[in-house]
């Protein structure tokens, strides 16, 4: 399955198509991540702080490196946080 990119300024190839996580019901977003990763082909997850699934899409992403054999950075996740939660130390 060949993904579809876009070539940012920095030269980076971003997946275009990426699995929206806005709004999915608890204990149902982990699977979906999986899913998309492992049997559809997903290479993009988008994510944000303020949906409050992070741990499960986590847990998603990190079941389905261990099962694909794909490794982190072939993976782009986009994530959201409010600029209040940015902070040095991060």
């Amino acid at each position: 399955l060949k993904t579809m990119t876009k070539k940012l300024n920095d030269g980076t190839e971003m997946p275009i198509f990426g699995l929206g996580t806005w709004q999915s019901k608890p204990k149902e977003v982990e699977e979906a991540v999986y899913h998309a990763i492992c049997n559809t082909g997903y290479r993009h997850i988008d994510a944000a702080q303020i949906y409050g699934n992070q741990d499960e899409v986590g847990t998603g992403v990190n079941r389905a490196l261990k099962d694909s054999g794909l490794k982190r950075e072939d993976l782009w996740v986009t994530s959201k946080i409010w600029m209040v939660d940015f902070a040095p130390e991060d």
